[in-house]
């Protein structure tokens, strides 16, 4: 009897630490960061462009060699890029995300994302989000003279990025990237009605979204802010026409504990000549 017994106690131990191991490995891999037990804590980058010329460079233009070091930072660290499809397919059906996961964005479609974000972005396996300016994509198809400088995307390099699977294009309006004047962005115009303003962002919306379907070949999921500008019905507006999620311009990380929040993405703008060990811990302390 005490020899069956040890024997048992000698299968049962080694199964339990057989499930034990299985779900460390799990884990590992695909358990979401959890702030307080409850909840998704997601960091989302907002860059623009990326720019060789030292003299060109600002708070919207970057040294590549700094975006690089970003990613260097990243991967050391522990942190794994995700699209915000995947924030979606978690949020909404549970789909497991890896640990420490953090959103890199681009606004406005530069041709310098194509030209040096992208090629970084693949050397070291990391994804992004790209949400080009609509109008913008059509008329560099005319462009006679390109150049990483002043340029925007063509339409055939926003679609390899997206067929990459590393890059994700979503929807940053197809013409309202304006801020002089008296339009600003997605927000409401002086002395426009609320029926206006709606009629003229969902037109707007819908023609960014046509236009990214037929050139890329899927439909945007989230807008992002022009200039973060935005005004009380907006999002009533945005969540009315099925987008699922909403970059701002707000800068602190995020905890999703609701589909709510994918309405509320803050976003930490990357200035340029700031190291990546201080401007990741002004983030992360």
């Amino acid at each position: 009897m005490y020899i069956t017994f040890g024997k048992k106690q000698i299968v049962l131990a080694a199964i339990a630490a057989f499930i034990i191991g299985i779900c460390a490995s799990l884990s590992f891999y695909a358990v979401p960061v959890q702030t307080d037990e409850v909840g998704i804590k997601l960091p989302v980058l907002m860059y623009h462009g990326l720019c060789e010329d030292e003299s060109r460079r600002n708070q919207y233009m970057i040294d590549p060699k700094c975006f690089e070091n970003d990613l260097q930072y990243l991967k050391n660290h522990g942190y794994n890029t995700i699209l915000i499809s995947e924030l979606i397919d978690s949020v909404k059906n549970d789909k497991p995300l890896p640990e420490n996961p953090i959103i890199l964005t681009f606004d406005d479609g530069y041709l310098n994302n194509y030209t040096y974000a992208y090629p970084l972005l693949k050397k070291y396996g990391m994804k992004a989000v790209i949400s080009p300016i609509g109008i913008s994509a059509d008329e560099a198809e005319y462009e006679m003279y390109r150049s990483p400088l002043w340029s925007q995307c063509q339409w055939k390099e926003l679609k390899e990025m997206s067929d990459s699977g590393l890059i994700e294009i979503q929807n940053h309006t197809y013409d309202l990237h304006h801020i002089s004047g008296e339009k600003r962005g997605a927000a409401i115009a002086k002395g426009e009605s609320d029926e206006e303003y709606k009629i003229r962002l969902k037109e707007d919306l819908k023609k960014a979204n046509e236009s990214i379907k037929k050139n890329v070949g899927k439909t945007p999921q989230t807008f992002v802010y022009p200039f973060g500008a935005k005004s009380q019905g907006t999002e009533e507006i945005v969540r009315s026409m099925g987008f699922e999620a909403i970059l701002d311009c707000e800068e602190k990380v995020n905890v999703i504990t609701s589909e709510d929040d994918l309405f509320h993405l803050h976003r930490f703008l990357r200035p340029d000549k700031v190291s990546s060990e201080n401007f990741f811990e002004s983030i992360f302390s």
